[in-house]
This record gives structure tokens, sequence and C-alpha cells, in this order.
């Protein structure tokens, strides 16, 4: 099988069965190798300046970048979404500690970890699905909102699928931008999903929702009007969640799951809920017919064949099934 594209070829077969060896030994040298500088670190950006939110949102921005982006196959950090909002901000943390290569969840990480102190700066989680040759790609940022504008933080390797500035005048807005970024690199994009405000105040066990709505596409005026509603009232349904997940909590039940996630799931199992009544009911008619041909089967010679099972009791039998 031929080599993915940008990727190394692999070694031949004639490749000395030592390598490892001689890998692991080279890296034990520059290990034990004491006059190496130490590899540079970012300088956190200070937030405490008096400088303007979209200064301080660029700096974010600047040092997510500096951490590069990690293009090789391993996760560093612990990448898990569904987790208490500590516990992100904890993995932020240490991503600004080992100053590893990342990707786009571990920077809506460390960019909830950064911004954490500014209260007036609204942080909502902004995640895509496109499609490009067949392929389905997924990808995540960090939308930020101060005095009715919109923008966003993150990381990815384009450019344009990361960094806005904080201009947009609406959550729709910044949504058709990022359609056309997904354009431009040749992707179609498919869906998208938003969820809501992170907390500033951080309580014990507080869960975030990652995806309060999801809109396909394919109507980009429907999408865009969702997505404008939605950057209105986002903020008013963030209350709301944190009063139902705490009523959740004191009555030992899971989180609530959001109105539009929740009507999914039901008309799937409503859906699954039909299928199987209709496989329950085919399997029923099949039997039927298969009692009677037995019938037919295990009867004296002389004796009359068995009568037809009676078509009116089965009007809505399918057809391959009265053959």
């Amino acid at each position: 099988m031929p080599a993915a594209s940008g990727d190394d070829d692999e070694p031949s077969k004639d490749a000395p069965k030592d390598a490892d060896a001689e890998l692991e030994a080279a890296i034990a040298a520059i290990r034990g190798n004491k006059d190496l500088p130490r590899p540079p670190y970012p300088t956190l950006p200070n937030m405490n300046t008096p400088a303007p939110m979209s200064a301080k949102v660029a700096a974010v921005q600047a040092y997510i970048e500096k951490l590069s982006y990690n293009f090789t196959g391993v996760n560093y950090f612990d990448v898990r979404k569904h987790r208490p909002m500590s516990r992100i901000l904890e993995t932020g943390r240490e991503v600004t500690r080992q100053a590893l290569p990342i990707k786009c969840v571990e920077a809506v990480f460390v960019a909830a970890y950064l911004t954490q102190g500014l209260r007036e700066l609204e942080r909502v989680p902004f995640s895509f699905r496109s499609q490009i040759d067949g392929v389905t790609y997924k990808h995540i940022v960090l939308a930020v909102k101060h005095s009715s504008k919109w923008g966003s933080v993150g990381l990815s390797r384009r450019r344009e699928l990361y960094y806005k500035d904080l201009v947009y005048d609406s959550l729709a807005e910044l949504f058709l931008e990022y359609k056309r970024s997904y354009e431009r690199v040749f992707h179609t994009l498919r869906r998208v999903k938003v969820g809501l405000p992170l907390p500033h105040e951080v309580h014990a066990g507080e869960i975030i929702c990652w995806a309060y709505i999801s809109q396909k596409c394919l109507d980009v005026p429907v999408a865009a009007a969702a997505l404008a509603d939605h950057g209105r009232n986002c903020h008013r349904l963030s209350d709301q969640w944190r009063l139902e997940c705490k009523k959740a909590k004191e009555l030992g039940q899971k989180p609530p799951i959001p109105p539009q996630a929740k009507k999914r799931q039901e008309a799937k199992q409503a859906k699954t809920g039909r299928e199987v009544v209709e496989e329950e009911r085919l399997e029923t008619d099949s039997s039927e017919d298969e009692r009677a041909a037995m019938d037919a089967a295990d009867a004296p010679a002389d004796a009359e064949p068995a009568p037809p099972p009676q078509q009116a009791d089965a009007p809505n039998r399918p057809s391959f099934l009265a053959v």
C-alpha cells in the first residue's frame, strides 16, 4: 500500500535490525548532554494590562500559535471534552507548563484557561464538520464575544480555519466567514455545532455544554438565522442550563440533554421502535407461512391440501409475502 501524501516512506526490508537501538542511543546522548540549551518556552500573555479586549484576544492567539500544531499523531494531553470545567482548565494549565505541540481541542482548553479572568469576555465552543474528496473532518474553535462583537481563537493546519478578529456583528456573520474560509481551502462545510458560554466561576463538577444547537449547512439562510438567534440568547440559555444541571445533580441524575439533541434522540428512538414493530410483524407473518407449509408437507398423501392463509386478516401484508 503506498504511503499517504506527505508521510515519510516506510523503511525498506534491508534496514538494519539495530536501527531502534541506534535511535535510543542517540536520544540518550542528547539527554545526557548538559551543554545543550533548553528549548525556549513561550511567554504567557499578560491579561491584566489595560489594553483593549481585541488586543488581549490577539495576544492569546499569538501564544497558542507559538505552541505550534501537533503533526506527530500522538496526543500529549487529555483531549476529552466531556469533563468538569475544572479539569478542562487543569489541562489548559498543563499545556502552558509543558509547552508541547497541540491540536484544536487543546487550543480551546488553553484559550479557556488564559481568558478565565476576563469576565466581560463571553466564550462559546464552536465546532465544524467538513468534507473533501469524501473524507470527513472535525474541527473546533472558541468563539469569543465582547461589546456585541464576535471573533474566535484556536489552532489548525490552516490559519483561515481558526483565528478571526473581534469584528463580526453576530454569530451568524462569524459562521458565514468560516464557511467562506472552508471554501477557500476546498472544503465543504456540512454541519456546525455551538455550545453555551463557558463559566468564569467554576463550581465542583460543573459540566460544559459543547453542543447546544446543531445546524446543517445545506440551507445557509436557515442556519445563519438559527445561529444569530443562539448568539443573542446563549447567555440566558447558559443560566438556565446551569440551574437544570444543579437540580439534576441534587437528584442524583445525569446532566440534562440540550433540547435539540433531545428531539433528535426521541425521533431516533421512535424510528427504532417502528422498525422493531415492523420486524416483529414480518417475522410473525413469515412464521405463519412456514407453519402452513409444514402442515401441508406433514399431511397424508390422500388428504386434501391445506387451504391458503386468509388474506383478509392481513390487508397490509407486503406484496413479497403474498406471492
